[in-house]
């Protein structure tokens, strides 16, 4: 049996009851990073974006076209589809550190895009399967618009960025039942990835935007600051209608409204320091400038990258700083050798733990024992990742174990409390005798007197007896010390002991 080394390495950290640590930085696709494709309002009904671009070419004029068409019945991409995307984005950037090249299908689970996405489950689970579907539906048409590193040509097409998904329980290509969520990138989409047409994206400072538009702007502004960097005129300069359809947003007539529609945007990239200024200028009616000027995280961006060209037809964008390769606990290596006990395979042990509750996968261990599984292995990594219900019997057993618990805590508890008391008992008796013995004797005779009285007829005769026979039993000395208490607490109450020694 392989043993689950504690060396083992992987590209997300985990820490705490397996709460992922998101990769710093990812690689975005470098045209989807250009263009538009999410919409950044979640109000937003439109059902196709458009962007085009006129080139010249001495008198030769061409038009270039990139437009987004969404299936009615799916809708438009939006916000939660854009971050879905981006979770999507970092599987892909692991997946292709990791093993130098993508291969569809790329396998994932819902549980983890939540984690990535710093959401909970629950609902999110068939909103995540529908923004899938969403960005499958979606058909993209480049006219001249979207470039092929690989094969260094704008392309001509009709393409998706998803050109499959196949969830749990439902047929793949080779009629198999799917044991897990498969996604299959789109050929474009994929032989760009793969021939490193991307640019480094600060996942963190992307999260923490909390303008939409900065965030949308951070991508754009991001491509375009590398091709500046050497030239004269270190900003950049976009048409306001220009922008609204990268962005993509629907323009405004007047430039009030432009600046309200995208000033907090700017305003939260300066504070941030990814610009350093933007400036508006009137350039005829309807035809406003805006300028952007690059600021220490952009240019500390560019630093971070290495120093091969980037111009706008060959945009060589290069792998960022290595991240740090963190091992995993030694609690996860221990769940991992008792995956592997089940026959788990390594490399699905590895990611049941990178993307699953490490407390669902302890109580799964346990809980396979329960069931009539033939194989094992496959029944538990299928229930881990679709979340399934516990059996029956195995839950029966843990309710005995915790109410079995539960007795063993209010037993402890009384056990506890009774000990207490006697411990507070034996303190006011030892208190009690001690004010007894500091009294005169007159008062200690007082009280012997009125002790003797308040005994019942039965203790008064058994007295008498003991008196004539010189010995008194232990049950009546107990009997007398308790009046004999009674009444010194009496006394203390009412003042009549005005002096008490402890």
């Amino acid at each position: 049996m392989k043993k689950f080394k504690s060396g083992f390495t992987n590209e997300i950290s985990i820490k705490n009851n397996n709460e992922i640590i998101l990769p710093k930085i990812i690689k975005s696709e470098v045209n989807l990073l250009k263009l538009p494709f999410f919409t950044l309002e979640r109000k937003d009904k439109r059902l196709k974006t458009e962007y085009k671009e006129i080139t010249k070419t001495g008198d030769l004029k061409k038009e270039k076209i990139w437009n987004v068409s969404a299936n009615p019945e799916y809708g438009y991409p939006g916000p939660f589809d854009r971050e879905v995307h981006k979770a999507i984005e970092q599987i892909a950037t692991e997946k292709i550190k990791r093993e130098g090249i993508i291969k569809n299908p790329i396998q994932f689970s819902i549980y983890g895009l939540c984690k990535r996405m710093g959401i909970k489950g629950g609902g999110n689970y068939q909103q995540i399967k529908k923004a899938i579907e969403k960005i499958q539906m979606t058909g993209i048409k480049s006219v001249g618009t979207f470039y092929s590193k690989e094969d260094k040509q704008w392309i001509e097409d009709i393409f998706s960025l998803y050109d499959r998904v196949v969830f749990i329980g439902k047929k793949l290509p080779n009629n198999k039942i799917a044991d897990s969520n498969y996604l299959f990138l789109g050929s474009w989409y994929l032989q760009s990835l793969n021939s490193r047409y991307t640019k480094p994206i600060d996942y963190t400072y992307w999260r923490s935007l909390g303008s939409k538009i900065a965030s949308r702007l951070y991508e754009i502004l991001g491509v375009k600051f590398y091709g500046i960097k050497n030239k004269k005129d270190n900003y950049i300069c976009y048409r306001y209608d220009t922008l609204c359809q990268l962005l993509p947003l629907t323009p405004y007539r007047y430039i009030s409204q432009a600046k309200r529609q995208l000033n907090s945007g700017n305003d939260e990239l300066k504070d941030t320091g990814f610009i350093s200024e933007y400036e508006w200028s009137e350039n005829g009616k309807k035809n406003w400038l805006i300028k952007y000027w690059p600021g220490e995280r952009a240019k500390e961006e560019i630093r971070r990258a290495e120093t091969k060209s980037i111009n706008y037809l060959e945009k060589q964008y290069l792998p960022g700083p290595k991240e740090e390769v963190k091992k995993f606990s030694k609690e996860q290596t221990e769940l991992g050798n008792k995956l592997l006990e089940l026959n788990v395979s390594k490399v699905t042990a590895e990611d049941l733990i990178r993307n699953n509750d490490q407390e669902l996968i302890k109580k799964w261990v346990e809980a396979i024992n329960y069931t009539n599984a033939n194989d094992k292995a496959a029944y538990i990594v299928k229930a881990i990742r679709e979340n399934w219900q516990f059996p029956e019997e195995y839950l029966s057993k843990k309710r005995e174990e915790e109410q079995k618990k539960e007795r063993e805590k209010t037993e402890f508890i009384k056990i506890k409390q009774k000990e207490e008391e006697n411990k507070k008992r034996q303190e006011e008796i030892k208190r009690i005798e001690q004010i007894y013995n500091s009294l005169d004797p007159s008062q200690q005779e007082e009280i012997r007197i009125e002790t003797e009285n308040r005994l019942l007829d039965f203790w008064k005769e058994k007295l008498n007896k003991a008196r004539v026979k010189g010995k008194t039993s232990k049950l009546l000395e107990v009997v007398l010390e308790e009046k004999r208490r009674e009444i010194i607490k009496e006394w203390i109450n009412s003042g009549r002991i005005e002096h008490i020694n402890s």
